[in-house]
């Protein structure tokens, strides 16, 4: 990745360059060339992407994704909140997160995809057989394609159950929760009263 493209990604995430990850993938559903930068910054930005080529072709997007949210205490328990207009409060779910994003190509032409926290795409790996876990949850949730049209921003989901084992303990053996929607603004969609939604 040239210092040019480095510079438009910062641009894109008003970043600064040490936390930028270059990425250069295969995206698995379209099999179309992904490459740009990933941000490690560890805020809003979390997990963002500068998305700067589709097939080779300049098609600059920032796509915000799931964020690192701060919990309301301290290392040593203590409580400490910050003011706020609204809360939503929702059943914590240990698992994955898998982040549905839209991303266009150098023709403007719309595509659907997810990610990891901090990888531009699915993957299997040595942390687990994500992107076939998923690939389970869209035959069993076939929706799930459609919701970021549908609700006019990107979705947070949560993959969980004993085949996707973390410090919880599930009876289920494979599932997904809808956790909240993303802007691109970056603004927080809660998705009480949606049309479609999935377990929740």
């Amino acid at each position: 990745m040239g210092l040019t493209d480095v510079r438009k990604a910062m641009a894109l995430l008003q970043i600064e360059e040490k936390w930028l990850e270059p990425f250069d993938v295969i995206e698995p559903f379209s099999k179309l060339r992904l490459a740009g930068c990933l941000s490690l910054k560890p805020d809003y930005r979390y997990g963002a992407l500068a998305l700067l080529k589709v097939e080779g072709r300049e098609a600059p997007q920032r796509i915000l994704a799931t964020p690192k949210l701060r919990y309301p205490f301290d290392r040593a328990g203590a409580f400490h909140f910050p003011s706020v207009k609204k809360i939503d409060i929702y059943e914590k779910i240990d698992g994955t997160n898998v982040f549905e994003y839209r991303f266009k190509d150098g023709e403007n032409m719309a595509y659907v995809t997810y990610k990891l926290r901090l990888h531009p795409v699915l993957r299997n790996g040595k942390w687990g057989n994500f992107l076939d876990m998923w690939k389970e949850m869209l035959e069993r949730y076939p929706q799930i394609p459609e919701l970021p049209v549908i609700n006019g921003c990107s979705l947070s989901f949560e993959l969980f159950g004993s085949r996707n084992a973390h410090l919880m303990l599930y009876d289920t053996p494979l599932d997904c929760a809808l956790l909240f929607g993303v802007d691109v603004d970056g603004q927080y969609r809660s998705i009480d009263g949606w049309t479609i939604q999935i377990h929740r």
